[in-house]
This record gives C-alpha cells, sequence and structure tokens, in this order.
C-alpha cells in the first residue's frame, strides 16, 4: 500500500515537472520565438542539469512535438467554447468559433504560427502521433456546427467520402478563415485600418451562408 503511494506520488511530481517543462518551453517561444527555446536556458529556469532533461524528452524535437500538440489542444478548447454557447442558432455558434479560432491566435502569434507553418528546420511530427490528433481536435468543433447549418453530418474520419466539390467548400471555408488570420497577425492585412475582426466575420458569413 505504501509502495503504491509512492508510485503514485513520483507519477504526479513527473506529470508536473514534464508540465513545467512545455510552460517554460511555451513562454520561452512567446519571447523570441523558436530559436529562445534551448535545451540549457529550459534547464537553467527549471533548476536541473540539461542533461537531465532527456528523462523527460528524448530529444528537443519530442519537447516541440508537445509544445505543438499543447497548443492545438488550447486552440481547439477556445474553438470549443464557441460551439457550445447555449441557446444560440448554428449559424452565430459558428461565427463564435470562428471569432474564438482568431482571438486565440492574436493573444497567442508565435504558437500560432508553431503549429500551421514550418518553422523547425529538419523538424517531421511523428506520424499519427499526438500533434495528428490534435489538430484534428481544431476542425471538430467547426466541422460539427457547421453540419448542424447546413442540415447534415460532418465528421473528420468521413470527409474523404464526400464529393469533391463539397470537400472544396469546407477546405475552402477553413482556408479563408485561416489566411485572413494569418495575415493578420503577421501584420500582412492591408490596407491598415482593415478591422481583422469585423472583416474575418463578415467574410466567413457570406462564405457560410
Amino acid at each position: 500500500m505504501n509502495e503504491h503511494r509512492e508510485e503514485s506520488r513520483r507519477g504526479r511530481q513527473r506529470r508536473e515537472l514534464t508540465a513545467e517543462i512545455i510552460a517554460i518551453a511555451l513562454r520561452r517561444l512567446d519571447e523570441g520565438g523558436p530559436d529562445n527555446v534551448s535545451w540549457r536556458g529550459i534547464a537553467r529556469e527549471v533548476g536541473m542539469n540539461p542533461a537531465s532533461l532527456y528523462t523527460y524528452f528524448p530529444s528537443l524535437e519530442d519537447l516541440f512535438t508537445a509544445m505543438i500538440t499543447d497548443s492545438f489542444e488550447r486552440l481547439a478548447a477556445a474553438v470549443e467554447e464557441g460551439r457550445a454557447a447555449e441557446g444560440a442558432a448554428p449559424a452565430d455558434r459558428f461565427l463564435a468559433c470562428v471569432r474564438a479560432y482568431r482571438s486565440w491566435a492574436v493573444a497567442n502569434p508565435r504558437r500560432f504560427n508553431l503549429i500551421w507553418t514550418d518553422q523547425l528546420p529538419g523538424y517531421a511530427a511523428p506520424a499519427e502521433g499526438p500533434t495528428v490528433s490534435a489538430e484534428r481536435s481544431v476542425y471538430r468543433p467547426f466541422l460539427s456546427v457547421i453540419g448542424e447549418v447546413k442540415g447534415r453530418s460532418y465528421r473528420f474520419e468521413e470527409l474523404s467520402g464526400l464529393p469533391a466539390d463539397e470537400r472544396h467548400w469546407l477546405l475552402g471555408l477553413f482556408g479563408t478563415m485561416h489566411g485572413l488570420v494569418s495575415l493578420e497577425i503577421n501584420h500582412h492585412l492591408a490596407p491598415s485600418s482593415v478591422d481583422g475582426e469585423e472583416c474575418l466575420v463578415s467574410q466567413m458569413a457570406r462564405t457560410l451562408l
């Protein structure tokens, strides 16, 4: 019984320290981009020898995988809050998802660019690994509420079976949203007088309906 409690305590400590390492790495990313995420810098903040980090992450690439997974999951949670708004019509909940997507990106531009752009030379996400399922979790709230608007069911796993024009429409819907958000957070939305949220929501409303 004591042995079981000791194992549980060690397991909890490991999870907490793993979460702390990821949080520090994400903060360093926010402050200075991917180049600011270094083994030595993280170890110094955690208070351990750099070699000891390998106990928690076999490589820096594994740490980036955890950072990408965490960021996708947080973005998905933000979008899901919009989808779950009670009492709202499906079209309004879709636009709430859109606003949530943009708001998270505006608040976390470096994380947004990390998960959606190729910023890590030589890095490849593990095939069917945690980043893949985490990325899909971003799409699911959108597909759910779009299906409600259109009076049908959209599931990520079934998209390949849809007619080509329907797949293209869904891809274009997401691509329009993502493109406008990406332009805004990377300071390429022109002219500068354009209100990013207003432009995004009006365009998505037209595209959806």
